[in-house]
């Protein structure tokens, strides 16, 4: 065992038991799901909205309505799509609440920092800045093709899953990937 990991006797259980268990009040078996979904959340939560702090505000309101609401989850096996349609219409409502009042400046190098495989520093500094423009391209997309866009592309979800968390069908998912897409290579021209 690790410095610093827990073990639980709820580690080791199937998600599904896990969400009943947690339906039936069981706190230890939510906090499991917490610890599983967490730092996922938290990761595309933090890349939608560009504010790490909101973005933490925002993954913590998502775990209590989901721990409120538990009870009206009707499939068990749909936890996770919900979980994350649950996040993902918050951040979507606070960029729709940002586009009506005037724009604040992020700072991109407070969105994380840069791992790099490249043995020199010059390498280090130039992924880091493609990373850099990559961030700022991605937020000037409209809030729903950045959201299909992380969830396909750096979540690695299926359309039909990203259809599911956002509300949406699959051939509208396929819209916004492509559109993302497009703006994404037209603003990364000069960096391949």
């Amino acid at each position: 065992m690790t410095s610093g990991a827990r073990t639980t006797p709820a580690a080791g259980l199937e998600e599904a038991t896990l969400v009943v268990r947690s339906q039936d009040g069981d706190v230890e078996a939510f906090e499991e799901l917490l610890r599983r979904y967490d730092r996922p959340l938290l990761r595309l939560c933090t890349r939608m909205l560009r504010d790490p702090g909101e973005a933490e505000d925002v993954v913590q309101d998502t775990f209590l309505t989901v721990w409120r609401r538990l009870s009206t989850l009707e499939s068990i096996d749909q936890f996770r799509t919900w979980l994350y349609r649950t996040a993902s219409n918050r951040c979507l409502d606070i960029i729709r609440r940002r586009e009506r009042r005037p724009a604040q400046a992020t700072d991109p190098d407070s969105l994380g920092s840069v791992e790099s495989g490249g043995p020199s520093l010059e390498d280090s500094a130039e992924t880091g800045a493609a990373v850099r423009h990559l961030e700022q391209v991605l937020g000037t997309l409209p809030a729903e093709q950045r959201m299909a866009w992380l969830l396909h592309e750096v979540e690695g979800e299926t359309y039909a899953t990203i259809a599911a968390m956002m509300g949406t069908t699959d051939g509208s998912v396929r819209g916004r990937l492509h559109r993302a897409r497009t703006a994404i290579v037209r603003g990364m021209e000069g960096w391949a």
